[in-house]
């Protein structure tokens, strides 16, 4: 009976003129205007040096000499040290000699190390705490050049080898804006922190663009660094696990790896029209939910009043919406890579797997909503559009600034917008390659996916004629 109902289903979704060209047509033509109005404007201007002025405050100098600190703290030799003095400590006393030898540390540096829990507290702690005999590495020789920042647009480049960045010089603040006034630089980088980044234009243009997807890029590889850091937690017990944090290094914040395979900001605008592809999916199952409910239509009156079990119905309708979901995203991703060229920036065989993975995204949201109140499908219908059109403009859709937006003002927002995390994966493999972040990034689209289905069937086993 599963299988007779999965192949009626695929069927009725392949037969539908008005799903097909919502959920492949329409995308596929959409992709194809990003092309010719996004290539042309990159393609313009990818081998022009962009000028901008580059100002770093003194408090971003302080930041980084602090994290470098906690990176480059040799907490073996601090710790040998310890025991030494608690050693010599207990056989002076001991014998009643007089023990006048300092600590490694005095106990009120020691306690504020010890409350360090995160990249927050880190920024905080003075690099006073540190003695410089316990540092593998000065701080103080660090400076504003040495900032991960700085050297990512000091050695970014185009494709063709050159220099993405101009660094123009300026006396200060003020003369700064004169020349962004008078047309002679296209921004101003303002660096106060290590994620406290700002970009002031006078215009939108691609050199805005292009600056603006760089420090995009940068900030994600920033937000990557601190996940790391806040995932160890401190204790504050042990002696070693106080000074965990000093294994972490901000070396990988650098040029290469926040250029990405594919330095173009506007391929953005394809992982998101991904991502909206596989939330349209939703509309589909949602019908076939409706469809089943006695309260909506004839059919669902009929099989409300038979033998057949409604879950397993329910659910054979979602593997076959699913089956299809999946072969169009199959055919745009294919569409995209090698019949506009499009590069991705990752592997293309993870670039598929993604792809497969998010179409099940769409069809398990839309089979919780079918099952959400008494409403009709039409009530239904513009929710889940809420969703995936609200959700694909907050992600990046329509404005590709608008997610980096999101994460600056409500960045929990960008980890439960399933249009935010489908696009992360995509952008991911172009930043990073299948590392951490994409890793991340699938684990919630499969967790998502799971969350959803076991939602929708414990509310399609609670539901009846009666309860309808």
């Amino acid at each position: 009976m599963f299988g007779r109902i999965v192949l009626a289903r695929l069927k009725i979704a392949t037969r539908s003129k008005i799903y097909l060209f919502w959920c492949l047509i329409f995308p596929l033509g959409l992709g194809t205007l990003f092309y010719f109005a996004f290539s042309s404007i990159y393609e313009s201007s990818k081998s022009e040096p962009i000028p901008v002025v580059v100002q770093v405050n003194d408090s971003a100098i302080n930041e980084y000499k602090v994290l470098q600190a906690f990176s480059s703290l040799d907490k073996d030799k601090l710790e040998e040290n310890f025991v030494n003095y608690n050693t010599d400590k207990a056989m002076a006393e001991a014998m009643g000699e007089k023990f006048e030898e300092d600590p490694p540390m005095s106990e009120d540096d020691l306690d504020v190390l010890n409350e360090v829990e995160g990249f927050d507290d880190m920024v905080k702690v003075p690099l006073s705490i540190f003695d410089k005999k316990y540092l593998k590495e000065d701080p103080d020789k660090i400076n504003s050049s040495d900032l991960p920042l700085v050297k990512v647009l000091d050695e970014v480049e185009y494709d063709d080898g050159t220099k993405i960045i101009k660094k123009v010089e300026a006396k200060d603040s003020s003369d700064a804006e004169e020349l962004l006034k008078d047309g002679d630089i296209s921004g101003i980088i303002t660096i106060n922190g290590l994620k406290d980044i700002s970009l002031l234009v006078s215009e939108d243009g691609i050199d805005q663009s292009i600056l603006s997807g760089i420090l995009s890029e940068y900030l994600l590889q920033v937000d990557l660094t601190i996940d790391r850091i806040n995932a160890d937690p401190e204790d504050g017990e042990d002696m070693e696990d106080t000074f965990d944090s000093s294994s972490y290094s901000l070396d990988y914040v650098n040029s290469k790896t926040a250029a990405g395979e594919n330095r173009d900001p506007f391929v953005t605008y394809f992982y998101n029209l991904l991502a909206m592809v596989a939330l349209m999916g939703s509309i589909a199952s949602m019908k076939a939910v409706v469809n089943t409910q006695a309260n909506q239509t004839a059919t669902g009156l009929r099989i409300d009043s038979s033998p057949v079990n409604k879950v397993i119905l329910e659910l054979a309708d979602l593997t076959a919406i699913t089956f299809v979901q999946v072969v169009i995203m199959v055919i745009t991703v294919t569409y995209l890579l090698f019949g506009l060229n499009i590069k991705f920036g990752g592997d293309v065989g993870l670039i598929y797997l993604t792809a497969l993975a998010s179409s099940a995204v769409g069809t398990t949201l839309g089979y919780v909503v079918g099952h959400i109140g008494r409403f009709s499908d039409e009530i239904k219908e513009a929710m889940l559009m809420l969703v995936f059109l609200g959700g694909g403009f907050l992600s990046g859709l329509m404005y590709g600034d608008m997610k980096i937006i999101i994460e600056e003002k409500c960045p929990m927002f960008n980890r439960i917008n399933p249009s935010a995390i489908i696009s992360d994966a995509y952008m991911s493999l172009n930043l990073f390659g299948p590392g951490k972040m994409y890793h991340r990034s699938m684990i919630s689209i499969l967790v998502f996916v799971v969350v959803m289905l076991l939602i929708g069937v414990a509310l399609s086993g609670r539901k009846s004629y009666k309860t309808l």
